[in-house]
């Protein structure tokens, strides 16, 4: 089961984090996994990256028809960005899933999107041993007073989100190759 936890020391998102900022963390442990704690840094990143559930989409959808007005972009925007790359051919500014790559290291890919009223990034980071775990940070760094609100209104969403997708991408077959 997903827990809260800290950030791992050494994590690359150590170095984005700053006073003020909002920050999350939760870890799950991947004791019975070798596959995820083997598996090539990309194909780790699809497979936490890309995890979707019904009503997590159908939530997506609602943020783009509330956001568009706004001048954010939407997900389908973000994901048409992507370049169609293979996974094993992408690296730093491609995307997976709607997510913009920031780096891609054997054992964390930091993910995430800047826009005029919030960044934030997204470190799916995993440890590999005894006491095997995959550790997912977020951080926001708010821009401005709609930053402030949007962040507060998906709030309880996110949490929920990030809780459910580690414990689904636990439960699913890799979808590549190990290496």
């Amino acid at each position: 089961m997903p827990r809260k936890d800290t950030p791992p020391p050494g994590s690359l998102i150590g170095a984005y984090i700053a006073p003020c900022d909002y920050v999350d963390c939760y870890s799950i442990s991947l004791d019975g996994r070798p596959d995820l704690q083997n598996c090539a840094p990309y194909a780790f990143a699809e497979h936490f990256g890309t995890v979707e559930f019904g009503w997590s989409n159908a939530l997506i959808a609602l943020r783009d028809a509330l956001v568009a007005p706004l001048g954010l972009k939407t997900t389908g925007q973000l994901r048409a960005e992507g370049g169609g790359k293979a996974p094993h051919e992408k690296g730093p500014g491609d995307r997976v899933n709607f997510f913009r790559l920031y780096a891609l290291e054997a054992d964390e890919v930091l993910l995430g999107e800047d826009d005029r009223h919030q960044d934030f990034r997204l470190s799916v980071h995993r440890t590999r041993g005894a006491a095997a775990k995959v550790v997912m940070t977020t951080c926001c760094k708010r821009h401005n007073g709609f930053g402030y609100v949007y962040l507060a209104l998906i709030l309880p969403i996110h949490k929920q989100l990030v809780k459910a997708t580690l414990k689904k991408a636990i439960a699913l077959p890799l979808r590549m190759p190990e290496t």
